[in-house]
């Protein structure tokens, strides 16, 4: 598949396909028919809802249909290609550029961090309805599926999807701002709700941004982690605050407003020092059209 994908680079409408349709509709299809059959041979045995080792199960099921369409669509590509004659598309190697591996895996978390706090007035604005607030403590359950779900196979195959194949192709088709504000998009409509939704979107304007400056998808992966390890730790820690607690409202005023200050501070420092070291992809390896 690794050679197909290199004459595969999908611009802003199949991705949008890939999202709505394979994802979201074609997910929920497929994992409903495997919870309808697999309870139906063994009744109890699954839950739609979620729980216990049902979430490690059934989230992956709809990036099954993702895989095959893109590797359906990509050696089509591929073979379409080898007639025409067609080169593959430019493929930037990943790098760091100046910046040294320590130094960039000690500033990742810090990122992720001090976004978190300084995203909190806006993520505690919306009041968060019960069924929203059982579907976070669900995400946050201290047993290993559920580890396994959010903080191993959510960062593997989202970041996958949203930044190496929607956001590494239309960077192909688009200035590189507009695909990383659209992936930034997608990543937040993919999780379903806006309680999710808006702090995905800025966490993946964050990501989308990396991944341009480093073609890294195992840095992504690591934000991604990074990010929802944090939550499951703080679950784990702190098993009786509720799932709606503002970072304020846990530190309380005074604290929170000297750590949002500081984060201030910290994240648009890392994010200058990051701007200047990191490698710059040349814009002549990108073909532009217009959208």
């Amino acid at each position: 598949m690794k050679k197909y994908l290199d004459y595969y680079r999908p611009g802003l409408g199949e991705s949008w396909l890939i999202m709505l349709a394979i994802l979201l509709l074609g997910g929920f299809i497929l994992s409903s028919a495997v919870v309808f059959v697999v309870n139906l041979i063994a009744p109890g045995s699954i839950s739609a809802t979620g729980t216990g080792w049902s979430t490690a199960i059934l989230y992956p099921i709809p990036f099954i249909l993702v895989f095959l369409f893109v590797f359906l669509r990509a050696r089509n590509a591929y073979q379409t290609a080898l007639v025409s004659g067609r080169s593959p598309f430019p493929k930037p190697s990943s790098s760091l550029g100046k910046v040294p591996f320590l130094v960039f895996a000690v500033l990742i978390p810090v990122l992720v961090v001090t976004l978190s706090i300084i995203m909190d007035p806006l993520t505690s604005w919306m009041k968060m309805p019960d069924f929203i607030k059982d579907l976070f403590e669900k995400m946050t359950e201290n047993n290993f599926p559920t580890f396994l779900a959010v903080v191993i196979a959510a960062p593997l195959l989202e970041e996958w999807l949203v930044r190496k194949i929607a956001l590494g192709g239309m960077l192909q088709h688009m200035a590189p701002w507009k695909a990383i504000m659209w992936s930034a998009l997608m990543f937040g409509v993919i999780h379903g709700n806006p309680w999710q939704a808006i702090p995905a979107f800025l966490m993946g304007c964050l990501f989308g941004w990396v991944y341009y400056r480093t073609r890294s998808y195992w840095a992504c992966v690591s934000l991604h982690a990074i990010n929802n390890g944090i939550s499951f730790l703080l679950a784990y820690l702190f098993p009786d605050l509720p799932a709606d607690m503002s970072i304020r409202a846990f530190l309380g005023d005074q604290p929170y407003f000297i750590s949002l200050g500081i984060s201030l501070v910290l994240f648009f420092a890392v994010i200058y020092y990051l701007h200047k070291k990191l490698t710059y992809i040349p814009v002549k390896e990108t073909t532009y059209e217009r959208t």
